[in-house]
């Protein structure tokens, strides 16, 4: 058991280690990502209302 916990402790500081070298870099995609995902459903939602479907039964 105690190899287990090694093992994952050894990933998690190699991941620290590496985490460094991406910078803000993965924090920008995630933002794309969120903001792309928000501006899709705001625009499904309109459509629902447009449709008369806003309060409709699914």
């Amino acid at each position: 058991m105690k190899d287990f916990w090694n093992a994952i402790g050894d990933f998690f500081t190699s991941t620290f280690e590496f985490m460094p070298s991406i910078g803000n870099t993965i924090n920008y995609i995630y933002i794309l990502v969120i903001f792309i995902f928000l501006v899709t459903w705001v625009l499904m939602m309109f459509n629902h209302k447009k449709n008369g479907e806003e309060h409709k039964a699914l």
